[in-house]
C-alpha cells in the first residue's frame, strides 16, 4: 500500500498471505497457514492460529495470543 496507510475500523481476519501497513481498530486473527507482515497499530488483541507466520513490526494495544504459529519481530 504505497503512500497511504490503510485503516480498518473494527476487527479483522487475515485469511490470505500478504502485507498490511496501517491501523486496525479492533482485534486481529491471522488464519492457519497465512504468512503476514504486519506494520502499524492493532488496537485490540492479535491472535495467531496454528501454522501461521507473523512478521510483527506493529504496536499491539492488547495481548498477542499465539495458538501454535510463529511470531518474528521486525
Amino acid at each position: 500500500m504505497s503512500g497511504k496507510r490503510a485503516m480498518i475500523a473494527g476487527d479483522h481476519l487475515f485469511s490470505e498471505s500478504g502485507r498490511f501497513d496501517g491501523m486496525i481498530g479492533g482485534d486481529v486473527v491471522v488464519a492457519e497457514g497465512v504468512e503476514l507482515t504486519l506494520h502499524g497499530l492493532v488496537n485490540g488483541d492479535l491472535l495467531i492460529r496454528a501454522g501461521a507466520i507473523v512478521k510483527l513490526g506493529a504496536m499491539v494495544g492488547g495481548a498477542v495470543i499465539n495458538k501454535g504459529g510463529t511470531v518474528l519481530t521486525i
